[in-house]
């Protein structure tokens, strides 16, 4: 196994910081994993523990920053979902060999709806979707960023100005939402897309948490209309975090060793 960080150019000519993960030899498969919002492209180490595990049967995996966050050298204000589609799609034909014929995305909340999102556009075939409580709602219901604390609208903020002032909690900051973040929102049908996906998906979601309600993940998975394996695992006692924010760390090694359970079980 050889793990390391490297750079993949993007579609806007920019470097993508990347963490690869490779099997020894040729690999069968390939998984992409997209962190959440203002996050950093291995979780807290998360992906990298599945990741490390996927290499030692035959996959290479790779993890990248997307715009503004982790060591990203662009702007916060780059960051929306056509930009991360495109790095996603970036990093797949960076590292894709023609040995692979299964290729798994792991996104970890606003990463959820990336690959989501990535999914439905069959720009490749994806196998398996691995959603952790992933923000796969419909946009109106992404209220902390359609709607300030006043109540007036942010999509007609960034309309007006370009960008939407937004408080971020998780860093106590105030960042620029622009109006192609506001797009992107707008653009996809999310739950569609994971209601129509024809492979395997995994949804974790803790029952505590309140950034994105465990209902999402809940009602996504009775609604999916794949006819192959599908699981639900329900965390009882963890929020948004999976243990990282309130030291119960037991949390995360459920979330990755049934997420690691599950990609492996459906490989062929």
């Amino acid at each position: 196994m050889k793990e390391y960080n490297d750079h993949v150019l993007s579609v806007r000519n920019t470097l993508i910081p990347v963490t690869k993960v490779e099997c020894e030899g040729e690999p069968e498969y390939l998984a992409v994993f997209v962190h959440g919002f203002k996050a950093e492209r291995t979780e807290g180490g998360r992906f990298l523990t599945v990741a490390r595990e996927l290499a030692r049967h035959h996959f290479t995996c790779i993890m990248m920053d997307q715009c503004g966050c982790g060591e990203s050298s662009e702007p916060f204000d780059l960051y929306c979902l056509d930009n991360s589609l495109d790095d996603v799609q970036a990093c797949i034909e960076a590292v894709r060999k023609p040995s692979v014929r299964r290729i798994v995305l792991v996104g970890y909340s606003m990463g959820g709806r990336v690959v989501s999102a990535y999914s439905a556009l069959k720009r490749h075939q994806i196998d398996t979707l691995a959603l952790w409580t992933s923000a796969i709602m419909p946009a109106d219901d992404l209220k902390p960023f359609m709607f300030a604390p006043d109540g007036h609208s942010m999509v007609a903020e960034a309309e007006e100005n370009g960008y939407a002032m937004y408080y971020n909690a998780f860093d106590d900051t105030w960042i620029h939402l622009s109006k192609a973040f506001y797009d992107g929102m707008l653009k996809y049908d999310v739950p569609g897309a994971v209601r129509s996906f024809k492979g395997n998906v995994i949804f974790c979601h803790g029952l505590v948490d309140d950034t994105v309600l465990p209902k999402y993940s809940i009602e996504a998975y009775n609604e999916l209309t794949t006819e192959k394996d599908k699981e639900l695992v329900l965390i009882w006692d963890a929020n948004h975090g999976f243990g990282l924010w309130d030291d119960k760390m037991y949390q995360s090694a459920i979330l990755t060793g049934k997420t690691t359970e599950f990609i492996l079980k459906n490989i062929d």
